[in-house]
């Protein structure tokens, strides 16, 4: 079991507490400066003070146990230090160091020690060969990137879990940009002691979470992942997948980096979405998952209504749609009188409704309330073609907010353009809480998920759906 200490313990202690500039254990005694509301306690062997903290030699020497240690001295080390955890009480441990099982055998052997010494000791360890925790919400930050060069979200209900390090900052500095708000972000490295299973199954329990993301390599348990994902979807939590290793040459290069097989990805593949995983082929389309998992319900059908003030922009939501697999909605007879009464004579009102190039927020009321109104229609996509000199962002965002209010399907934006059209895109998102993407293509992807995800909850008998 994975003890809640190690996302919200009361104190820390830092082996490897440095003042060293660029160091690793400098930046992590930053970020916990910076962020952290409970105790922090340097261990250094040379040092008297960290940062301005009285600094111990040893973990013995500490006032208290510590409820979490955060260990970034030579591989060689580590062993010992997690012995001595045991002994003075902390319940887990945060291995950041590297020269483990992904450098070779004899780095394995070390691995190995490492994990004998946790048994012995009796505690959890998370790495090792990784970045750690960073919690939002309790601002436990175990992170060394430098503040200025690395975005992490505020609070929110996305956990992400990374089996890479480095691509996990990544994507935690783009979900940062993207305004999702975070539960824990969880870089698991080695996976020495504890799984990326243990961690998704705790994260199907954590209340703080609504939506779990996660980038994998390999896993060495495969049934109790797939278990775990189970118990997320059970707890209606989606678990978004990014599977690296696709290719024979992927697979290899996997091996190297954090010493996993990466096994059959067609075997990954239908054993994921047997589970009820959400699988994400790209980077980008990571992203766009969890934003809209994260904001918007799961949708009841996959029959789509498009809204739109462009006709070219509607024609290519509508391949988009036809070609992903959803339904073009039909809209129903009385849906179309009643739209054809209100809207200028030259505005198309069979799906795409099309409100014209001159169209005021009003009409784009009175169109998204009537198809969102529609019993065939299952989500929305609203496009605005934002050039127009008759369109107005905030108005309209109101308008189509105030048909949400009434209705609660799933709908999200599309504005394509540059950077008056982003920043308004932006502007929606952060006041309306609706995802807004620049192209008909990204927008159609968002509400495939929110469609996967209905499915996958139908599917397993699931009712409630979010």
């Amino acid at each position: 079991m994975i003890p809640d200490e190690l996302f919200s313990p009361r104190s820390v202690a830092v082996v490897g507490a440095s003042e060293r500039e660029g160091s690793v254990g400098r930046a992590i005694m930053e970020n916990l400066i910076e962020r952290f509301k409970g105790t922090i306690y340097p261990v250094n062997i040379r040092r008297k003070t960290v940062l301005g903290l009285r600094a111990y030699q040893r973990l013995s020497e500490l006032p208290e146990a510590p409820d979490l240690v955060v260990v970034a001295i030579p591989a060689k080390f580590v062993p010992e230090v997690i012995k001595e955890a045991g002994k003075v009480g902390a319940k887990a441990a945060i291995v950041i160091s590297a020269g483990f099982k992904e450098v070779g055998p004899k780095g394995a052997k070390l691995e190995e020690e490492l994990v004998r010494a946790a048994r012995e000791a009796g505690l959890r360890v998370l790495g090792p060969n990784c970045l750690g925790v960073y919690d939002a919400h309790t601002g436990l930050d175990t992170i060394f990137n430098p503040s200025d060069r690395q975005g992490k979200p505020g609070p929110g209900n996305v956990a992400f879990i990374s089996q890479s390090g480095a691509l996990g900052a990544a994507i935690l500095d783009w979900l940062h940009e993207s305004g999702i708000g975070m539960s824990k972000f969880i870089s698991y490295g080695n996976a020495a002691d504890i799984k990326e299973w243990e961690l998704i199954e705790y994260l199907a329990h954590d209340p703080k979470t609504g939506v779990i993301g996660a980038y994998i390599e390999g896993v060495e348990d495969g049934r109790a992942f797939m278990h775990a994902i189970k118990e997320a979807v059970k707890a209606r939590k989606p678990v978004v997948v990014l599977k690296a290793g696709k290719s024979e040459r992927g697979a290899r290069a996997v091996s190297s980096h954090t010493g996993s097989l990466a096994g059959s990805y067609r075997v990954y593949e239908a054993a994921l979405k047997q589970a009820g995983a959400i699988i994400v082929n790209e980077l980008n389309d990571l992203i766009v998952a969890l934003k809209t998992l994260s904001w918007l319900p799961a949708a009841k059908g996959d029959r789509i209504g498009i809204v739109t003030n462009g006709g070219g922009a509607g024609v290519l939501a509508t391949d988009a749609i036809e070609l992903s697999g959803l339904r073009m909605a039909d809209l129903s007879s009385d849906t179309i009188r009643y739209l054809r009464e209100r809207l200028p004579p030259a505005a198309a009102v069979g799906n795409p409704v099309d409100v014209l190039g001159d169209a005021p927020p009003e009409r784009y009321e009175v169109a998204v309330d009537a198809v969102m109104a529609d019993p065939g229609v299952d989500a929305v996509l609203v496009i605005g073609i934002m050039q127009s000199p008759a369109f107005k962002p905030r108005e309209t965002m109101e308008a189509v907010r105030s048909a949400v209010r009434r209705h609660g399907k799933p709908v999200v934006f599309v504005g394509p353009g540059g950077e008056y059209t982003t920043n308004n895109l932006k502007m929606i998102e952060r006041e309306a809480g609706i995802p807004a993407f620049k192209t008909p293509e990204e927008g159609v992807r968002a509400l495939g998920y929110l469609v996967t995800w209905g499915k996958v909850l139908r599917a397993h008998g699931v009712g409630g759906e979010r």
